[in-house]
């Protein structure tokens, strides 16, 4: 509910938005949860065991919030503490319902581990471990959830794959062999990801699936993409963000030094833009209240635009954060709005000198921030480093820039 019920805050606080979260409904909320603590806690260890269902089901929620208020100390203790209580109780639950909230618990754990990236050092964002499924579920396709941390899984690894030799440049000059051993990997996670678009059900693809991706690659469509839910066209935008960072143009730029800009759509442009249209045919409504507990719009696309370099697409990505910001400025996907509004602000305006933006960091590590108590936000960054190049010089730069919020 504090999540739900913004309050204006002091407009003298800077980098922190417009708004907290109410507080009467977190003083509660902070109550019931301190209670709840206190409750599990007091069990014995043959209690937990013969309460195994309690203790799970109550463990998972207990992350759920403490992802919801960005508490990523809090939120590392339960997931080591699930991690213990499995391995030493019921280390494969086959229960269906069990089943289902591990599932759920996998999901969270991908949205803390994509919080944590954005934003971060450069050290952490690219040398940050994967998350990794369960064998119960890795592979499982069979259900709605069992699809969406499927997919979270191949985009999440992608995603680290691809930052991980990217960014590489920004430290040292990776050597072609680095090159290979990346796209080895990143077709194992494409071949994953081809499977998963085979069990996809016809009720959560979008109508003509076949022709309106062949008409994205042709540079033809230009319609917001519809899905019969908004979990199915969420799903379908996690497969898209993972076909991008699957993408190695960008690689092969840095590799070249070749930053020319021309009028042939890239691979990398061709998917940024079905992942815009996707975004424009959902309520934006829905993705502020259904969002919360996974990674939303807002997160793919500045994950996108960081690897699509074509403004125009930027513009209209920053033109959509603008428009979800005018709506409900607080955030979305567990993520503050303004936060990434004024990152992509701060792109595009590099793009206009010309000059291609491959990743965005953090100068200090701050572990993730602190509490969201008082803001919608969980780092209070007033600056961050760009990890660019000058198109003209080829020249490789890392420049401090301060963030507008």
């Amino acid at each position: 509910m504090s999540r739900i019920f913004a309050e204006r805050r002091d407009s003298s606080m800077k980098h922190m938005g417009a708004y907290s979260p109410g507080l009467v409904h977190q003083t509660r909320s902070q109550l019931y949860y301190s209670q709840a603590i206190q409750s599990l806690a007091s069990l014995k260890q043959i209690e937990n065991s013969s309460n195994f269902r309690t203790v799970f089901t109550v463990s998972v929620l207990f992350a759920y919030i403490e992802s919801s208020m960005g508490n990523f100390q809090g939120f590392n203790c339960h997931v080591q503490g699930l991690l213990k209580f499995l391995s030493e109780v019921h280390d494969n639950p086959e229960d269906p319902e069990l089943h289902a909230i591990l599932t759920a618990w996998m999901q969270i754990r991908f949205v803390v581990w994509w919080a944590r990236v954005y934003f971060s050092p450069l050290e952490v964002h690219r040398n940050i471990p994967p998350v990794l499924l369960p064998g119960s579920i890795d592979g499982s396709l069979e259900t709605t959830e069992e699809r969406r941390v499927n997919v979270l899984n191949i985009m999440c690894e992608s995603h680290r794959l691809n930052c991980n030799h990217i960014l590489k440049y920004w430290v040292c000059s990776p050597n072609p062999d680095d090159d290979e051993a990346t796209y080895y990997k990143l077709n194992e996670q494409a071949k994953k990801l081809d499977l998963w678009l085979l069990h996809l059900p016809v009720t959560e693809q979008p109508s003509e699936l076949q022709m309106q991706i062949q008409a994205f690659h042709e540079n033809e469509w230009n319609d917001s993409i519809l899905f019969q839910s908004h979990d199915a066209a969420l799903n379908f935008a996690y497969y898209v963000l993972a076909r991008i960072m699957q993408c190695t143009g960008a690689i092969s730029r840095l590799r070249n030094r070749s930053f020319h800009r021309d009028h042939n759509s890239s691979e990398e442009q061709s998917w940024t833009r079905l992942l815009l249209q996707i975004a424009k045919g959902t309520d934006m409504q829905s993705s502020v209240s259904k969002n919360s507990y996974t990674i939303g719009f807002s997160g793919l696309l500045l994950a996108a635009l960081l690897r699509c370099q074509d403004l125009s697409l930027g513009l209209e990505i920053q033109n959509w954060l603008e428009a979800l910001h005018n709506l409900q400025p607080t955030e979305e996907g567990a993520f503050p709005i303004y936060q990434t509004l004024g990152v992509a602000k701060m792109v595009n305006h590099q793009r206009t000198l010309g000059r291609e933006i491959y990743g965005v960091s953090q100068l200090e590590d701050d572990g993730g921030g602190f509490p969201k108590f008082t803001a919608y936000n969980s780092q209070s960054i007033s600056s961050l480093l760009l990890h660019g190049v000058c198109i003209t010089s080829g020249e490789i730069f890392t420049e401090c820039v301060s963030i507008e919020v």
